[in-house]
């Protein structure tokens, strides 16, 4: 990959979508391996293990070819590489807060959301209550009914 020192992101990224399509193929109920035993093993007369073994093997193929294809899209092009460790050089930059300060952060957060739910529940019922009880009579009246 371009600048193979650097960008350990990327490859952390790529390291765990393969990880991921590898477990989701391989060892998912209706992954390829499972699909390979129902086609070795077949349990039932209605099962059609032979149509499982091929769509799990084309997923496969196609998630494998879908990967390669994503990596060499990105992981070869200088633009993508530099801006990802530009990325990465960045975060080691920031400072994340403390537990304190986040729990604090979220109390407030969380309080300040039941204030402004509270508002617009309050809001929602004037509004309703205008509208059934008091803006009929007021049609009436203009109606002269």
């Amino acid at each position: 990959m371009y600048k193979w020192p650097q960008g350990r992101v990327i490859r952390t990224i790529c390291l765990v979508i393969v990880a991921a399509i590898t477990a989701d193929i391989f060892f998912s109920p209706g992954g390829a391996w499972g699909n390979l035993d129902a086609y070795f093993n077949p349990s039932s007369a209605d099962q059609q293990p032979l149509k499982q073994l091929v769509m799990g093997l084309a997923f496969a193929t196609l998630a494998l070819s879908s990967l390669i294809a994503g990596i060499v899209a990105v992981g070869f092009q200088p633009k993508a590489v530099d801006f990802l460790i530009e990325v990465e050089q960045e975060m080691v930059k920031v400072e994340w807060p403390s537990s304190n300060v986040l729990v604090r952060s979220t109390l407030i957060i969380a309080v300040a959301t039941a204030i402004l739910a509270a508002m617009i529940v309050g809001v929602d019922w004037i509004n309703y209550h205008f509208l059934k009880d008091w803006l009929p009579p007021l049609f009436n009246q203009a109606l002269g009914a």
